[in-house]
């Protein structure tokens, strides 16, 4: 190892017992212009260590590796491929790849999946260079760990680590499995020299080397912002229109090239061919926002729905996205600059509520991006339904979502007309016979807010049982977790996002006989939420009214195992309560 050459060797051992375990085998590698795969090859055994193929470096196929959204990438994948015959089959692969970068040095995580176990596993470190390393371990207290360290050295071996089972809503693996995470604190990056001990030196590097003299923009373009925001002395307001602009005049395409995996292209490039990924995207809004005199910070996060947070605790190169912040003096506005059609400072479901590296001319600084609580998830519907003589119906629904709720519906409006109608139809498959008649939406982009009047009709509601009538008064749906049952769960549980659902449903019947008998009203409330259910009777000229309101809130937390059951048993009464039933002797 040297600060700009490092040498990976793997050796790897798998037997797969079933189809399961064929996603935990991965023999290959992947590499680009500043890599070079110098030795690959594998072979398998059956069940009873015979050999029964072998694959030399040649047999390997090798691929361009360009996902899904790239325009252009150098990287490319050296795999194999193998269809087993029987299990159980034994797998044994090895390599060396020779990298130009060393600023990412592999870590030490020898349990990679659930339904793992673990034989012998070992990680070695040579460091002849001599360069300044660091080093974190983690969870090791509870295994047996042979280890040899040293300031420039590391070596690590462990044996005999059983499988995890997997439980559901458990935590990541590696709030418990061993992991040792490394840096070198002098590196390379595709041929640029570093050297970093912490997050503010890292930060300041990536800022010197990566951002540095990328905010230039043509005159004409920030003539024309500057008309484009003058009308207004607002400052949000002038975030908004620069956004807007952001938005109707670039698209998402990713390019990875070299350093570029990193590097943002220029804004200057980027008004050019006006498309970019979301570091060039997010340094171009940087720019724009820069001509203007309002400053901004490059935000580098790990996107998904699962929150998953920087390491505050030890600098490296991390994250798969990166997005923009702009700090006013009352509070950080987050924008998502790949986005044609997501609002301003609207960040639920893929970067919120997690660190995130703010990257600045002063150096770096982990920050928490925006929080959504569980009273702003909220999802509120109000039904009018009539049934009619044969127990058909027809039904005007009225529905408003925010927070994460919002981000499940808005971009209904891109589709087109058939496609709405079939999302509806999926949604309310429960209603037999379902007919879409009319649907409007309203998206209020500044609260943000999506509003739905929904007109429904169906051939069929109420089921018909002898003389009687059976109408449920559960007219939509509640998000409700199925949850295994487990009388020796291991690991806590976790719900990372809490959900807010208000429901009121009228009934309008054709009756005259008086509906003696309604549901008991349900009110439990508990530390993970709580359910309520109220029906309730009116008279409203020659018709009844049954009126349904519904709550369901669900908290976010971490729980431990033994709160499981109690928590499964809240969600079994609310599911079986959630959709009563009345029983009508005629409908005239």
């Amino acid at each position: 190892m040297a600060i700009d050459k490092m040498v990976i060797k793997k050796s790897r051992t798998i037997t797969v017992l079933n189809e399961l375990g064929e996603k935990l085998i991965w023999a290959g590698e992947i590499y680009d212009e500043d890599s070079k795969v110098k030795k690959q090859h594998a072979i398998i055994f059956d069940s009873f260590g015979k050999e029964i193929k072998r694959f030399k470096k040649s047999d390997f196929q090798d691929r361009s590796y360009v996902t899904e959204g790239t325009l252009i990438s150098d990287a490319r994948i050296s795999f194999i491929e193998y269809s087993p015959k029987d299990y159980p089959y034994t797998i044994q692969y090895e390599s060396e790849v020779r990298e130009g970068s060393t600023i990412f040095v592999r870590d030490w995580r020898p349990v990679k999946s659930y339904s793992m176990s673990v034989e012998r596993s070992s990680y070695i470190l040579k460091n002849p260079s001599q360069i300044p390393i660091r080093f974190s371990e983690r969870n090791f207290s509870s295994h047996n760990i042979k280890k040899v360290t040293s300031k420039h050295e590391l070596e690590y071996v462990i044996k005999n680590l059983p499988a995890y089972k997997f439980e559901k809503l458990g935590p990541d693996l590696k709030n418990f499995v061993p992991w040792v995470k490394v840096a070198l604190n002098q590196f390379s990056l595709v041929g640029v020299v570093g050297e970093a001990a912490n997050w503010k030196e890292l930060g300041k590097w990536q800022y010197d080397n990566l951002l540095k003299n990328k905010l230039e923009l043509p005159e004409s373009t920030k003539n024309e912002v500057a008309n484009l925001t003058s009308k207004s002395s607002d400052i949000r307001e002038k975030i908004q229109l620069i956004y807007n602009y952001v938005q109707e005049n670039t698209r998402y395409v990713s390019v990875q090239l070299g350093i570029g995996g990193w590097e943002p292209m220029s804004a200057m490039e980027v008004d050019q061919v006006k498309y970019g990924d979301c570091k060039a995207l997010t340094n171009y809004t940087r720019a724009l926002l820069n001509s203007q005199n309002i400053p901004s910070n490059y935000a580098v996060v790990y996107g998904g729905n699962h929150m998953k947070d920087i390491d505050e605790n030890f600098a490296s190169m991390e994250g798969n996205h990166v997005i923009l912040q702009v700090p006013l003096e009352d509070e950080n506005i987050w924008l998502e600059c790949t986005s044609q059609s997501t609002p301003i400072n609207y960040i639920a479901g893929f970067t919120d509520n997690r660190k995130v590296l703010i990257i600045s001319q002063e150096g770096g600084e982990i920050v928490k991006t925006k929080e959504y609580g569980v009273a702003n998830n909220l999802r509120g519907t109000k039904a009018v339904i009539y049934i009619d003589e044969i127990g058909g119906f027809k039904a005007q629904l009225e529905r408003e979502r925010f927070g994460a709720q919002y981000g499940k519906i808005y971009q209904i409006e891109s589709l087109d007309e058939d496609e709405k109608e079939l999302y509806y139809k999926e949604e309310f498959a429960h209603l037999r016979g379902l007919q879409v008649d009319e649907m409007i939406h309203v998206n209020d982009r500044r609260t943000p807010k999506f509003s739905e009047t929904l007109y429904l009709k169906g051939e069929r509601y109420t089921t018909k049982i002898g003389n009687s009538f059976i109408l449920p008064l559960g007219f939509t749906k509640l998000p409700i977790l199925d949850l295994p049952r487990s009388s020796d769960r291991k690991f806590p549980f976790e719900l990372e996002r809490g959900i807010n659902i208000q429901d009121q449903f009228t009934f309008f019947l054709p009756i005259t006989t008086p509906i003696e008998t309604l549901p008991d009203n349900v009110d439990l409330k508990n530390e993970y939420g709580f359910f309520q259910i109220e029906v309730s009777l009116e008279e409203k000229g020659e018709a009844l009214a049954i009126i349904v309101k519904r709550n369901f809130k669900l908290n976010p937390g971490l729980w431990p195992a033994v709160k499981y059951k109690e928590f499964r048993d809240f969600i079994n009464k609310v599911k079986s309560q959630c959709n009563p039933k009345i029983v009508i002797d005629n409908i005239n």
